[in-house]
This record gives C-alpha cells, structure tokens and sequence, in this order.
C-alpha cells in the first residue's frame, strides 16, 4: 500500500510532465523559427522575442529538473524510513544532480548568447 506522501508525489510528477509538454511546444516552434530563418522565409518570432522565450523555455526546464531531483530525494526518503533497497533511489538522484547540471550550463549558453543570433545556439533537445 502506497503512503499519502508517494502519493503526493506521484501528483507532482504529473504536473512536472504536463509542464514538459509546454515547453517541448515551445521548443517545436523555436525549431521551427531557426528552419524559416535558415530557409530566409519569414520568421514567427523576432530575434528579442527568440531570445526572451528560449531564455524562459531554459529556466523553466531547469525549474522542472529541480522538482524531478527533490521528488526523488523525497522518494529516497520515503525508502529508507521503509528500509528498503536505496540503490536505484541514489541513482536516480545521481542522474537528476547531472540534469541539472546540464540545464545550469544550457541556460548559460543562452544568457552568453547574443541576442541577435539566438538562432545559432538554439537547441531544444536537452
């Protein structure tokens, strides 16, 4: 029988992955912005409004990467107060500390970017 706390944070996962879904629509559209702009066809998105919305896009994944790690800590948690097996709980943790790490130096790439020329970093898929 599950606890009211896995419970809890089976539900914050399902509004973390709903968020995902946001913003892998957003990046489909920056993606498809960078094909218009290499294509010299109109563009959807002015090079400020690429910027302003790839720079929202990174800090809300990262947002999202954080959530991930603290429901695994919690869930690490939950195991060891049930004496349970914590390997694949330290692992998980491990794999989330990476992604955050990865989104950190994403958003970075962007915050160095040049507005202008947000085209040639774009890069959704993280």
């Amino acid at each position: 029988m599950y606890t009211k706390e896995e419970i809890n944070n089976i539900d914050i996962q399902l509004v973390a992955l709903f968020i995902i879904l946001i913003t892998d629509i957003v990046s489909i559209i920056t993606t498809y912005n960078q094909k218009l702009d290499l294509e010299d066809k109109e563009t959807l998105l002015e090079s400020n409004e690429l910027y302003k919305l790839t720079l929202h896009n990174r800090e809300l994944i990262l947002i999202l990467s954080l959530v991930f790690l603290y429901v695994n800590y919690r869930l690490y948690n939950i195991s060891k107060k049930k004496g349970e097996d914590l390997k694949s709980y330290i692992l998980q943790i491990i794999a989330s500390i990476l992604v955050v790490a990865s989104c950190i130096i994403a958003l970075y790439v962007v915050k160095l970017s040049d507005k202008n020329n947000i085209v040639d970093i774009e890069n959704p898929i993280i």
